[in-house]
C-alpha cells in the first residue's frame, strides 16, 4: 500500500516540480556523462574562425560580411550539436516516464532552461576567444553601452534558436543515427540559404531564406557592425592587382579633350578640382630650355649683325640710351652737335649706305655674353607663380589653336593603370572607388538602427519558441511509437 502511495505522488507531481527535477537530471548528466565537452569544442571552433576574420572584421564591407557569416556558422554549429541527440538517445526512457505521469511540456521546458545555460556559456567563450585572438570589436553599442555585450546577446540568441531547432529534429528522430544523418543537411540548408553570402541562388529558392536562422543572424550582426557605412575593398584590391598591366590603343586628340573635360565623371571632376601652384624661377626655365631638343638648333641659327653707317649714326643721334653721351661738352659744342653734323655730312656724300659687320650664330652671341654665367647669377629669381587648378590648365591646353587644329589626329598610346592613378592621386582614386563600391553594396536589411536589431532579436526568440512548441507536439505522440 505504501509503494502505491509513493507512485501516485510521483506521478502527480506538478509541472513546475517536474521542470526542477529534470533540470537537475540534465545538470548531473552534464557532469557525469561528459557533456561539458561542448565547451572546448566551442573554444576551438571560435579560435579557428577568429584566425581567419580578425584582420578585417568590422573594418571593411567584405571583411564584415565574411566575419558575420563565420560567426553565424559558429553559433549555428554550437547550438545544433548541443541538442541534436538529447531527446532521441533517451526516447525509450521518455516513453516510459510519460506513461508514468511525466508532462512533455515540463520535459521540454527543462531542456530549454538547460540548453539556455549551455548556449550562454558558449556565447561568452566565443566572444572571449575572438577578442583574445585580435578581433577589434567596436567599443560602443547601439542598444546597450557596450558593443561586446550587444554582440554577445545576438550570438546567444542565434545559438539558442539553432539549439531549439535541433531539439525539434531530435524529437522527430527515432534514433541518434537518424538525427546525425539529418544534421549535415540541416547545416548545409542553413548556410546555403543564409540570404547574404551566396547571392547567385535561383529566384524561386530565395523564399527559403525566410525560414533559416542564418539569414536573420547574418542580417543582425551586419546591422550591428554598421555594414552600410564601412568602406569596400574588393574593387580597389582588384585595381591594385592590375596596376602594372600595360594598357593602350589608338585614340584621337579630340577624344582625350572630351574625356578630360567630362565633369559628369566623378574621378575626372575630382581630378580637375585639385589645386595646383605653378611656380618657376629663371634657373628652372633656363634648365628646361637647355634640355629641349630645339636648343642646339637655335644655337646654330645665324643672324645678320651687319649695319649701315647711316643706321648707326641715326641710332647714336636719337637713342635715349645715348642721351647722356650726347650732352657731354667738347669745348664750344657738344657730342650731340658733332653727331648731327657728321650725320648730315655722311648723308650728303652718299656714305650712309656703307655697311660694316658680319653674320653670327646665336650660339656665338650666347657665348659672347656668357649666357650660362648670367643665368647662374639669376637662377633663383622667381619669374612666375600662379595658383590654379588642374581643370583650368587642361582647359587652357585644350583651347590652344594647335590642339583645336588637330582634334582628328590619331596616335597610339601605351600606359599602365598605375600611372593614371598616380596622376590623379592614389588616395583620391582609392576613396572614390571605395565610396562608389560601398554605395552599390548597401542593403536596407543591414541598416544600423535600434529597430532593425531589436526586430531580429524578436525573430530569434519567436523562432526558438516555435521550435520548442513543435518539439513538445512531436513528443506528445511518443506513445504511438512502434516497439
Amino acid at each position: 500500500m505504501a509503494e502505491k502511495t509513493i507512485e501516485r505522488k510521483i506521478r502527480h507531481r506538478g509541472r513546475l516540480e517536474q521542470v526542477r527535477i529534470y533540470l537537475g537530471k540534465f545538470l548531473r548528466m552534464f557532469i557525469y556523462q561528459n557533456e561539458w565537452k561542448v565547451f572546448p569544442m566551442a573554444i576551438l571552433i571560435s579560435a579557428l574562425v577568429a584566425l581567419v576574420v580578425r584582420r578585417d572584421f568590422f573594418v571593411t564591407m567584405e571583411g564584415t560580411l565574411k566575419g558575420s557569416f563565420a560567426l553565424v556558422c559558429v553559433a549555428i554549429w554550437n547550438g545544433c550539436f548541443n541538442s541534436i541527440q538529447v531527446i532521441c538517445r533517451e526516447r525509450d526512457v521518455i516513453k516510459r516516464e510519460h506513461r508514468s505521469g511525466m508532462h512533455i511540456s515540463s520535459y521540454i521546458v527543462s531542456h530549454m532552461l538547460y540548453q539556455a545555460i549551455l548556449c550562454l556559456v558558449q556565447s561568452a567563450l566565443t566572444l572571449f576567444v575572438m577578442i583574445r585572438m585580435g578581433v577589434k570589436i567596436p567599443a560602443e553599442g547601439l542598444i546597450v553601452s557596450s558593443m561586446t555585450v550587444e554582440l554577445g546577446i545576438s550570438i546567444f540568441l542565434i545559438t539558442y534558436a539553432s539549439d531549439m531547432m535541433a531539439l525539434w529534429f531530435s524529437a522527430l528522430s527515432r534514433s541518434t543515427t537518424t538525427a546525425m544523418t539529418i544534421m549535415p543537411f540541416v547545416l548545409i540548408f542553413q548556410l546555403v540559404f543564409s540570404g547574404g553570402f551566396f547571392t547567385n541562388l535561383p529566384a524561386w529558392s530565395t523564399h527559403f531564406t525566410k525560414f533559416t536562422v542564418s539569414n536573420y543572424g547574418l542580417k543582425c550582426i551586419n546591422a550591428q557592425a554598421d555594414f552600410n557605412n564601412k568602406p569596400s575593398a574588393t574593387v580597389w584590391n582588384a585595381v591594385n592587382n592590375i596596376k602594372n598591366n600595360e594598357l593602350g590603343g589608338t585614340i584621337t586628340v579630340g577624344r582625350i579633350v572630351e574625356i578630360l573635360g567630362n565633369e559628369d565623371n566623378a574621378a575626372i571632376k575630382q581630378l580637375r578640382s585639385n589645386p595646383v601652384t605653378i611656380s618657376a624661377s629663371v634657373g628652372d626655365l633656363y634648365t628646361k630650355f637647355r634640355e629641349s631638343d630645339s636648343y642646339q638648333a637655335i644655337r646654330d641659327r645665324t643672324i645678320d649683325a651687319r649695319i649701315t653707317l647711316g643706321e648707326l649714326l641715326t641710332t647714336l643721334e636719337t637713342s635715349v640710351a645715348f642721351e647722356e653721351l650726347r650732352q657731354k661738352s667738347l669745348l664750344f659744342f657738344t657730342v650731340g652737335d658733332l653727331l648731327t653734323a657728321l650725320g648730315n655730312s655722311v648723308r650728303e656724300t652718299g656714305l650712309a649706305s656703307y655697311q660694316f659687320g658680319k653674320s653670327v650664330t646665336f650660339g656665338q652671341v650666347f657665348d659672347f655674353i656668357d649666357l650660362d654665367g648670367q643665368m647662374e647669377i639669376l637662377k633663383d629669381v622667381s619669374v612666375v607663380k600662379v595658383d590654379t587648378t588642374v581643370g583650368k590648365i587642361l582647359d587652357s591646353v585644350s583651347n590652344n589653336f594647335l590642339v583645336q587644329g588637330n582634334l582628328d589626329k590619331e596616335f597610339k598610346i601605351s600606359f599602365t593603370l598605375g600611372k593614371l592613378i598616380d596622376l590623379a592621386g592614389e588616395e583620391n582614386v582609392k576613396k572614390i572607388v571605395q565610396a562608389k563600391t560601398a554605395e552599390a553594396m548597401k542593403k536596407d536589411a543591414y541598416a544600423y538602427t535600434k529597430d532593425n536589431i531589436e526586430r531580429y532579436w524578436m525573430i530569434f526568440i519567436l523562432f526558438s519558441l516555435v521550435c520548442a512548441s513543435l518539439a513538445t507536439i512531436s513528443l506528445e505522440f511518443i506513445d504511438k511509437d512502434k516497439r
